[in-house]
């Protein structure tokens, strides 16, 4: 359950560096972007990993 919780917010986290990313110019909107996805991409990553 606790699991659940942290995923959720590293979820949300993810999400607002993406979408405050698309709101900035310039570099530093590119890096919130590319955080915001990696952290998804983790989070895929460790969802998938129990079914392989």
């Amino acid at each position: 359950m606790v699991k659940n919780i942290i995923k959720l917010i590293c979820f949300i986290i993810a999400m607002i560096l993406v979408i405050k990313g698309a709101a900035n110019t310039g570099y530093m909107g590119v890096f919130m972007m590319v955080i915001g996805v990696l952290i998804i991409i983790g989070e895929i990553y460790l969802y998938n990993k129990k079914y392989t």
